[in-house]
């Protein structure tokens, strides 16, 4: 009978320590955009069970058009969300977000443009660009091609903006709108930020600071189901089609989700690189890339944005051993005060003194015992000599040494100069902010290197924590190295190949604008041809139109070509056309086309010109012809060339209207003697 409050006790305060394990956490995960396959590791998660497995039922909310998932997470309205790299910045602007785990590799983000009118990267100047506030990758990205003057239009998120021309590109993901317009046939070009060296990570799942620090085992157990779901989602993307489609949304069709799966597999990469993994290097060269466009101050810092996946063991000890040490003190001081009202404080005292010091007795061997069979090295050193006072049996298999080596070498013995220099300024850095009464600061990470016995180097990860007297001063420090020389090579290796895929893909690049090159360059004179006459007096037209400035065409060619052929021979004639082609392309504006027609007719498109001024221009070049004279084993060859001059909009508003203008007054000029520029009268 007088044992039963103790034990009601006691069972109230183990109700109390425990109940918040069993309880099921409702979160809301903001996503980035509408309900698609974009989303699949997270539908696979709450369908298959591995959320509600791990403590949480969980709530997916899409997008409102124009709104910041970021935005959204930072003021409360989830706990979770999905965003891309701009976390980098947000992050370094001094934002509390922290990034669990990169799921897409390689950013789809692109922009995409009708390859008829537009080209290249640089054709963006001066035209309308759809674009969302938070695509900062994008941002970037123009800003180093040199596209700074352009229109910004909000985002319709409808490809069919692009195909009926009211703007000139669109922000898309690679995985989803080249679906719609391959579907409509339309001819479209893709430009990724990575040509410009803008390798950024894509959807990222990520939290606030103050979540991570209030539950970071909770945090654990959501990112590890996140990633379960994600790895399912790629092994059965048919079924997580048809989950879509049945449970979220039928905005998309199954083929297109399917062909969306395709492409986010290859983003990702999941045979080559773990679902999830993220490094500080890559974090903060995207950081710098921002630094570099004027998006970050010079000095900036990205500390904190990600999170530690690994579990430390140590602290989870130690709240265990607070909670039963805190659990015993309360029933010695209940059983002490229950017996002293029975006149037996002391032999109570005594035998739960006894008790007290068998539990902790056994709670020590058992912290022992974990300590010295645990893989990762767990020591303490003692901050006044800074000597090490405890070293885990588990450093000889790591670094080759025995405890008692590692006890008697000096700290900076125990690792390279290199890392000693940063251990002791992080050392530094720490106790000072300690001694301020910086709270955040009684712990600390870092990776350093350390000699082997060897005669090797091990990297190791290191997670430490002061540990501080009654009058909250620190005097010796507790920590954990994990050896990471497998995952070094790993990233190293990973690197490497990375590093071959982009000299691969350069080289691709290249060829292809070798090939792009070939396909509009006439080979023997190195000007534009037919085809990319074609292309472009169609587009200068328009842009003519737009902005109402005239331009004027001049077709050229060479008088009695075919006596210099028969007579010297095709060789002849060729060095000919080329000596004519660079004595054109000398004294042609930057702005200018020249293009060679056909045999030895030129064409000169000469935008913002008007006509006037242009066949003076022409006059100057049929004068410069013919005084050409072209050496060609022992003759000297010379010859004349008439012209015929056009112009937008007094001759024409078409292509052929213009094209027809000038070919006629070539053929006036051929007909009134030859070697002369006629411009062109509907008389």
């Amino acid at each position: 009978m007088i044992m039963l409050p103790v034990r009601l006790l006691i069972s109230l305060t183990l109700l109390l320590f425990l109940a918040p394990v069993f309880a099921v956490e409702r979160v809301v995960l903001q996503l980035n955009w509408k309900h698609q396959f974009q989303f699949a590791g997270y539908y696979a998660a709450i369908d298959k069970g591995y959320f509600r497995d791990a403590g949480f039922e969980v709530s997916l909310r899409e997008l409102n058009e124009g709104n910041d998932p970021v935005v959204a997470v930072l003021g409360g309205e989830a706990e979770f969300g999905v965003a891309a790299s701009e976390l980098a910045l947000h992050r370094a602007q001094g934002q509390p977000v922290v990034a669990l785990a990169a799921i897409v590799q390689r950013s789809p983000l692109v922009l995409l443009v009708n390859r008829r009118k537009i080209t290249s990267v640089d054709a963006l100047n001066g035209s309308r660009i759809m674009l969302t506030p938070h695509e900062t990758e994008l941002f970037a990205y123009l800003r180093r091609e040199g596209v700074t003057r352009y229109d910004a239009v909000p985002h319709s998120f409808d490809p069919k903006d692009l195909i009926s021309g009211r703007i000139d590109a669109l922000s898309a993901y690679i995985t989803d709108e080249p679906y719609v317009l391959q579907a409509a046939g339309f001819p479209y070009l893709a430009f990724s930020p990575s040509a410009a060296g803008i390798n950024f990570y894509g959807d990222t799942l990520f939290t606030t600071e103050e979540k991570v620090r209030a539950a970071p085992e909770r945090i654990r157990a959501f990112r590890s189901a996140a990633i379960h779901g994600w790895k399912y989602a790629m092994e059965h993307p048919e079924e997580i089609a048809d989950l879509i489609l049945k449970k979220y949304s039928k905005r998309h069709e199954r083929a297109h989700l399917l062909f969306e799966a395709k492409e986010l597999k290859r983003l990702m990469q999941p045979d080559l690189v773990e679902i999830g993994l993220q490094s500080t290097s890559r974090w903060q060269q995207i950081a710098l890339t921002y630094a570099e466009l004027g998006m970050l101050p010079e000095k900036h810092s990205v500390a904190g944005l990600i999170f530690d996946t690994d579990e430390r063991k140590l602290p989870v000890w130690f709240g265990y051993a607070l909670a039963v040490g805190s659990l015993l003190i309360v029933v010695v001081a209940s059983a002490a005060f229950y017996f002293a009202r029975l006149n037996r404080r002391l032999t109570r005292e005594m035998i739960s003194r006894r008790v007290f010091e068998r539990a902790l007795s056994h709670s020590e061997e058992r912290y022992r015992q974990l300590a010295e069979h645990s893989k990762d090295v767990i020591w303490t050193l003692d901050l006044a000599t800074m000597r090490f006072t405890y070293v885990s049996p588990s450093v000889e298999a790591v670094r080759g040494f025995t405890p008692d080596e590692v006890i008697n070498q000096t700290l900076a013995e125990a690792m390279t100069p290199a890392s000693h220099a940063v251990v002791v300024a992080t050392l530094e850095e720490h106790l000072s902010r300690l001694a301020a009464g910086d709270m955040s600061a009684q712990s600390a990470m870092t990776e350093i290197e350390q000699p082997h016995k060897n005669g090797g180097i091990v990297c190791s990860e290191v997670v430490a924590s002061f540990l501080l007297d009654q009058e909250g001063k620190a005097f010796a420090l507790l920590g954990i190295a994990r050896d990471i020389s497998e995952r070094r090579r790993s990233e190293a290796e990973l690197r490497s190949a990375n590093d071959k895929l982009r000299k691969q893909l350069e080289e691709i690049e290249q060829l292809q604008v070798a090939l792009q090159e070939q396909a509009i360059r006439d080979s023997l004179t190195g000007c534009f041809n037919r085809r990319y006459l074609d292309e472009t007096l169609e587009r200068e037209l328009s842009r003519s139109r737009r902005e109402g400035y005239p331009l004027s065409l001049l077709i050229l060619d060479l008088d009695n070509f075919k006596q210099i052929n028969d007579t010297y021979g095709h060789m002849a004639g060729d060095q000919c056309l080329i000596v004519l082609a660079e004595t054109l392309r000398a004294d042609i504006r930057h702005e200018d086309v020249l293009c060679r027609y056909g045999g030895e007719e030129f064409v000169v498109l000469m935008p913002r010109m008007p006509l006037a001024i242009a066949a003076e221009r022409a006059e100057l070049w049929r004068s410069k012809i013919a005084e050409i004279r072209v050496n060609f084993g022992n003759f000297e060859l010379s010859f004349t060339a008439s012209a015929g001059v056009s112009a937008y909009p007094d001759h024409g508003k078409m292509p052929d209207e213009l094209t027809q203008a000038a070919d006629q007054a070539l053929y006036s000029a051929k007909n009134a003697g030859r070697n002369r520029v006629v411009v062109y009268s509907a008389n």
